[in-house]
C-alpha cells in the first residue's frame, strides 16, 4: 500500500534539508490530490493481475449498473471524450468484454453491455478494489468513512452545478 498522505510532511533530502508542506496542506485540493496520488498507485496494482487499469475497471462497473447505456451517456457520465471512449471500448470489446449493439429507438447509437466474462472480470476486480480501499482506509472509522463520502459527494455535485 502507498505512502499514507501526512500534513506539513518533513522530508530529508540528501543535502539534509527539511521540505516542508505546511501552506499546502491548509488546501484542500492539495490534500485530495496527495490522497488521490497514494489511493490511484495502489488501485493500479490492485487492478494490474485483471489487466485494467482505473478507467477501464470505471467503465464495467458502470456497465454492470447501467447494461443497454448509450456509449455517448457513459462518456457524458464519466466526463470523458466521446473519441477517446470509443477507443476504450474498442480495447475492452477486443478482450470480448463488452459487446456494442444497435440502438433501437436510434440505429445511429451503441447500445453496450458486459458479455458473461465481462461481468465476471467486473465481478472480481471490484472484490479487489474493495480491499484495496479497505487498506487505504483501515485508519478510518465507519462513519468518519461514511462523512468522507458524503463530503467528497458534496464536492463533486457542487462542482457538477457549477460547470453547467
Amino acid at each position: 500500500m502507498g505512502k499514507p498522505a501526512q500534513i506539513s510532511a518533513e522530508t530529508n533530502w540528501d543535502a539534509g534539508t527539511a521540505v516542508r508542506d505546511t501552506a499546502l496542506s491548509r488546501l484542500v485540493g492539495y490534500n485530495l490530490k496527495r490522497s488521490f496520488n497514494n489511493i490511484y498507485v495502489d488501485l493500479a496494482e490492485a487492478l494490474r493481475p485483471f489487466g485494467l487499469r482505473m478507467i477501464t475497471f470505471t467503465i464495467l462497473t458502470m456497465l454492470r449498473e447501467n447494461p443497454g447505456i448509450r456509449l455517448s451517456n457513459l462518456a457524458a457520465a464519466i466526463d470523458m471524450e466521446k473519441p477517446n471512449m470509443v477507443s476504450v471500448i474498442d480495447e475492452l470489446s477486443a478482450r470480448g468484454l463488452v459487446t456494442r449493439s444497435a440502438d433501437p429507438l436510434d440505429k445511429r447509437a451503441r447500445q453496450l453491455h458486459l458479455t458473461a466474462d465481462g461481468l465476471k472480470l467486473q465481478h472480481q476486480a471490484y472484490a479487489a478494489a474493495c480491499v484495496h480501499e479497505e487498506g487505504c482506509l483501515q485508519h478510518l472509522d465507519e462513519a468518519e468513512r461514511a462523512q468522507l463520502i458524503a463530503l467528497l459527494s458534496k464536492i463533486r455535485h457542487g462542482a457538477d452545478k457549477d460547470s453547467r
